[in-house]
């Protein structure tokens, strides 16, 4: 079994917000490298929807039918 890791990020005064606060290259660098060794990643609503616009659509730019509203 591959090991779980979790990680928040979290300022000294407690803030958890993701939009606050700055990085420097070696903390980009670092956090970088972990998401480079991770098989799959898991993310919160907020965090995913930030992330989501920089995503690129696939080479093909064709997307799976939607499963929703086909259930009868």
């Amino acid at each position: 079994m591959r090991p779980l890791r979790y990680s928040i990020n979290v300022t000294l005064d407690g803030c958890c917000d993701h939009r606050a606060g700055s990085t420097d290259e070696e903390l980009h660098r670092y956090w970088a490298e972990n998401l480079a060794r991770a098989d799959a990643l898991l993310f919160g609503r907020v965090t995913y929807e930030m992330m989501e616009a920089a995503w690129r659509p696939p080479a093909t730019a064709v997307r799976p039918p939607s499963a929703i509203g086909t259930c009868k």
